[in-house]
């Protein structure tokens, strides 16, 4: 199982300006694993950035998903926290046949009064079938990503 990331331009990062156009990403979920998933799901964390509004927009930030059965970009979770989401928290999630690929954009931008620092923004891919006790280990997380992000100030 792997999983890969490609942003615009030339680098393999996200760089976001508080209250500046969203950074459009891809991420490319390849099933090269020994198995199918009955419901495998994306899901996008980072940590906070020191000076992260209170509630809001997911704490300074909105993430859009395209989808692309309407061809419109969709609000999407993405999640601020410290530390690892129980795949018992992770809402139902899609089968992934055995050796599939599957391409999936998404966008993100920094909210006008949103927090400026660095902080790796995470991809993680989550068996939702997995129990909690295997929280830490492939069998929930089958693949994973961290992408370098920086948001500065306008």
């Amino acid at each position: 199982m792997g999983v890969t990331f490609a942003g615009q331009g030339r680098e393999d990062r996200l760089t976001l300006v508080r209250g500046g156009p969203a950074a459009e990403f891809t991420v490319t979920v390849v099933n090269g694993d020994t198995r199918a998933y009955a419901h495998i799901r994306t899901v996008i964390s980072m940590e906070s950035l020191p000076g992260a509004p209170n509630g809001g927009p997911q704490q300074g930030f909105v993430l859009e998903a395209f989808d692309a059965v309407s061809g419109t970009w969709r609000q999407a979770p993405i999640r601020i926290a410290q530390d690892v989401l129980p795949p018992s928290l992770v809402v139902a999630g899609t089968p992934l046949a055995l050796d599939e690929t599957r391409i999936e954009r998404y966008r993100i931008r920094a909210t006008a009064t949103g927090p400026v620092g660095s902080t790796p923004l995470v991809v993680d891919l989550v068996n939702t079938d997995a129990p909690d006790s295997a929280m830490l280990t492939s069998e929930a997380r089958p693949a994973h990503v961290a992408i370098p992000h920086t948001t500065r100030k306008a």
